[in-house]
């Protein structure tokens, strides 16, 4: 999927061209969410052999994956988003890696590193140029010697907030569990019988948590998320909506709350919901952030409360329908960190 990015894709493109398949055969389809940089001409005429479907408006990362979703008919699909190149065997290690893995495991993320290079500080680096991980303070450097890991899957919160896991680490230090609460949109393989089972993306998140959502949904029809260590991919993290930016934090705030609506035990969607309706009213009071911040949060809970009645739906549906009870799930949420880990600006 991709939307007003054409030389993000055609980077993506080559890294697809270049992969080393053996015996596997591979389809691509790039769904063109209404661009306007003539990003579906360019892929038609760099990489004929791939199929470009053209939207008539923008669907967001939810909507425009799930265009490709419904017309799957092979056993695996492989999600990847328009600013990740892959490594030459991430499409090899990812299929072979989920046929030989059990039944009951639905998805495999793959090793999302950040496409930047970083270097220890000097003493002459401004402070706002500074990201702090688990395994040290970088600097963006384009020849640093060192590669950070941007998702080795997502991790769900006992406060709700999803975080990748990983983010900010050493990626030659970094050494995760197979198993992860789930995958990251930005380069996984799904089962398509899975699929079928618990439904695609929700359209209604448009971007951010529609991968954790279904992620959840996944567990609690009783199947797994797990890490592909050998499938690689070099993201260019928020290429298309820059982390902090208004259009981030609306869809950040607001799909976390959809989430937990639908997917949480009722005490913790309910404690979500009533944190962030009074953090907002504190802030207006007390005049503690922009005013603009105060505006764009009103706006997060206008919107969830327009949707909420939708989302109440689909939560009674994936209740009926859950093998796995909602507090056993809400098992694999992790603790907050005591310290809070560094931002990055991309």
């Amino acid at each position: 999927m991709t939307w007003n990015a054409a030389d993000l894709v055609l980077d993506c493109l080559a890294g697809l061209a270049a992969q080393r398949l053996g015996d596997l055969a591979m389809d691509v389809v790039v769904v063109d969410n209404a661009s306007t940089d003539g990003t579906a001409d360019l892929v038609e005429q760099t990489y004929p052999q791939v199929r470009v479907v053209r939207g008539d408006v923008n669907r967001g990362f939810a909507g425009g994956n799930n265009v490709a979703l419904r017309e799957v008919a092979t056993p695996f699909v492989i999600l990847l988003n328009n600013d990740a190149v892959p490594g030459p065997d991430a499409v090899a290690a990812l299929v072979r890696a989920l046929r030989a893995a059990p039944a009951d495991v639905a998805a495999l993320t793959a090793t999302v590193l950040l496409a930047d290079r970083f270097r220890p500080p000097t003493a002459d680096d401004p402070a706002a140029d500074l990201v702090h991980g688990p395994d040290g303070t970088w600097v963006r450097d384009p020849r640093g010697p060192v590669t950070l890991v941007n998702s080795t899957g997502n991790v769900l919160r006992t406060d709700g907030y999803g975080v990748d896991r990983g983010w900010l680490a050493d990626a030659a230090r970094h050494r995760p569990e197979p198993d992860v609460f789930g995958f990251c949109g930005a380069a996984a393989i799904l089962r398509t019988s899975a699929l079928a089972d618990v439904g695609l993306f929700d359209e209604d998140f448009f971007l951010y948590y529609e991968d954790s959502d279904l992620s959840w949904r996944l567990r609690l029809a009783g199947h797994r998320v797990q890490h592909c260590a050998a499938a690689v991919v070099h993201h260019v993290h928020a290429a298309s909506t820059g982390e902090g930016s208004p259009l981030f934090r609306f869809h950040d705030g607001r799909n976390r709350l959809l989430m937990l609506t639908k997917d949480a035990t009722a005490a913790r969607a309910a404690r979500a919901v009533g944190r962030y309706v009074l953090t907002t009213a504190s802030i207006a009071v007390r005049r503690s952030q922009p005013w603009d911040h105060v505006l764009l949060r009103g706006r997060v809970l206008g919107s969830y409360a327009r949707l909420l009645p939708a989302a109440l739906r689909r939560r009674r549906a994936i209740g009926r329908a859950a093998r796995v009870p909602r507090r056993e799930v809400e098992r694999l949420l992790v603790d907050p960190p005591s310290t809070a880990t560094g931002g990055y600006r991309a």
